[in-house]
């Protein structure tokens, strides 16, 4: 495939050189002439072009009728919109936007709805990662018995929690998962029964088997 890339900065590079790997056509377009010398010397390919990516006709000259991917990978939401913009009007390629501020993610998604463009935003990659490492760390099991066969799981109730303001006897647990203590926080440690209403901070630990751990999350986590 032949891939546009405006912007070349260091993801840019970094993108260029593992496509160049995997044997992709790749121009660079990059204003900062510096920093297009020096993406240059470190892939040791002369695959930048100096000059604006959001003039069209620098668009054009780098090969933009015939790309099949265009990356607008400025530091710049502006810019990388009016990169996107000129390329759905002149090419075919599919667009892959970086996006700097997730607010604006909703601005390039509907620049075309039948062929959208695919958004990246880093903050938001970053945040998603955060929450599965929370959600991830939430499930590890405090403690195995019977030879692994059941564990020991702790999982706070959120304020978006499906069990917030439940008793326990109206979830939807898995069958053969038991909640066996319930931390209201300040020391208040109580061994539930079926009338034991889940709040939000509480610290639920329950009894599953490992294959549960989706149902469990899903009945006390969302």
């Amino acid at each position: 495939m032949f891939i546009l890339i405006v912007g070349g900065g260091k993801v840019g590079t970094y993108l260029a050189r593992g496509l160049i790997k995997q044997q992709h056509e790749v121009v660079v377009i990059e204003k900062d002439a510096r920093k297009a010398q020096l993406m240059t010397n470190l892939l040791e390919s002369d695959i930048a072009v100096v000059g604006d990516g959001c003039d069209p006709n620098v668009l054009m000259q780098a090969g933009l009728a015939r790309a099949d991917v265009v990356v607008a990978d400025t530091g710049d939401d502006e810019d990388n919109l009016v990169v996107c913009i000129i390329t759905k009007k002149h090419s075919s390629a599919r667009c892959i936007a970086r996006v700097n501020n997730p607010k604006n993610k909703l601005i390039f998604e509907s620049l075309d709805s039948d062929r959208p463009v695919s958004v990246i935003s880093s903050t938001e990659l970053i945040l998603d990662i955060i929450d599965e490492r929370v959600n991830a760390r939430s499930l590890e099991p405090l403690a195995k018995v019977g030879h692994g066969e059941l564990e020991l799981v702790q999982l706070r109730i959120a304020d978006d929690s499906p069990a917030k303001g439940k008793r326990i006897a109206d979830l939807e647990l898995p069958r053969g998962s038991v909640i066996v203590a319930v931390d209201h926080g300040a020391g208040d440690v109580v061994v539930p029964n079926g009338d034991t209403t889940l709040q939000r901070g509480d610290d639920v630990i329950a009894m599953i088997k490992p294959d549960m751990r989706l149902g469990v999350c899903a009945a006390l986590v969302g």
